[in-house]
């Protein structure tokens, strides 16, 4: 690829982003109603969501959010502990019912997962952006989204289209017909987030911070691991995720002037996180808060962006997305890293025995 061309796919695919979070909608939308009282029914014995690598943290993401719009007992695991160690993972005799995540549809400790869940009796879903892919052929139920499929490696667009999907999926499970129509809004919402997120980003990035870590509660945790992923695989800058509340727990041991804290503030804990923000800041580092409302103590901050105000919190997860991608799409342009082919990242985790296959060229997907 053309130096000049460097950064030019990942751009895209988070500008366009809209268009994944429509798809996932509508892939949604297409199981017939007969196909979720099925999953309604295999979901009383709770729901074990499952990926490898981001699809791992978006499943981090959609297990407190399934407690809380289905009201079902919710777990994610990485595919590895499922397939490797199920005697662990799942009680004797439970089948709850399984989601697999994944944007490629081949990564092979996922397809292994979804092989051990049918052998203990467990009803699969699939969700990938490949409508032919492997995870495709052996998942009982497939949400399929091709408008989430990327040419860059680092999931952006298909990260936020299979959240979307998964929602709306979850949301008619759960016959909650409000949720669905605020999911329904999100991609008139999407141009306006996310050109305030980019101007952000773009400062930000300039900025003279040596590390960054990303805080979140609940189902916002797994958007802040996927946010560390990011800056990990596109900008190869020191990254790590934590609970809000757990950060003063130890890591605050790293705070100074050269730490950037990068808080994603939910409704239920909002005032005692940005307690831990305080902290933070009293100890030179450098905030920036994403919240629906006005952060109490915002004239502290570094900066804060307006997030979702326009839905309530069970539509709003993917308006998170467009700043913690762009905020390492912009480092990673800064540090002239190319953030479409990062590097040491391949299309697709295969296994061959205990090793990995590594297959980056071609049409090869990412397998997570």
């Amino acid at each position: 690829m053309l130096d000049e061309a460097r950064g030019i796919r990942t751009l895209a695919e988070i500008t366009t982003q809209a268009e994944s979070w429509r798809g996932g909608i509508a892939a949604a939308k297409e199981a017939g109603d007969d196909v979720i009282c099925e999953l309604r029914h295999a979901a009383r014995e709770g729901v074990l969501l499952i990926g490898c690598g981001s699809t791992y943290y978006l499943a981090s993401c959609l297990a407190p959010w399934t407690v809380a719009a289905m009201g079902v007992p919710a777990q994610a695991l990485p595919s590895s502990e499922l397939a490797l160690g199920a005697h662990w993972a799942l009680a004797c005799g439970r089948q709850p019912l399984v989601v697999a995540l994944s944007r490629s549809g081949a990564t092979s400790e996922t397809l292994m997962a979804v092989e051990r869940a049918h052998a203990l009796g467990c009803r699969v879903v699939g969700v990938t952006c490949y409508p032919n892919s492997e995870l495709a052929q052996a998942a009982d139920v497939v949400i399929a989204l091709p408008d989430g499929q990327e040419d860059s490696f680092a999931q952006t667009r298909s990260f936020a289209g299979m959240l979307v999907a998964t929602q709306a999926l979850a949301a008619r499970m759960a016959d909650r017909a409000s949720v669905m129509l605020e999911l329904e809004r999100l991609p008139d919402l999407a141009r306006d987030a996310i050109h305030e997120a980019d101007d952000l980003a773009h400062s930000l990035a300039a900025e003279s911070w040596t590390r960054v870590s990303y805080l979140g509660s609940g189902w916002l945790y797994g958007l802040a691991g996927e946010a560390m992923i990011k800056m990990k695989e596109m900008a190869l800058a020191t990254a790590e995720a934590f609970h809000a509340m757990e950060f003063r727990h130890g890591p605050m041991a790293l705070v100074d002037e050269g730490h950037l804290v990068v808080a994603l503030l939910s409704e239920g804990m909002g005032r005692y996180e940005e307690g831990v923000l305080a902290d933070l800041r009293q100890r030179g580092g450098q905030i920036v808060a994403l919240s629906p409302q006005t952060p109490a103590y915002h004239e502290d901050y570094a900066a804060w962006l307006q997030v979702g105000a326009e839905v309530s919190e069970l539509a709003r997860p993917a308006l998170y997305l467009p700043f913690v991608q762009l905020l390492a799409y912009h480092r990673a342009m800064r540090a002239g890293q190319n953030p479409d082919r990062p590097r040491n990242v391949v299309m697709a985790i295969r296994l061959s025995g205990t090793a990995m296959e590594a297959a980056s060229g071609g049409d090869a997907q990412e397998g997570a």
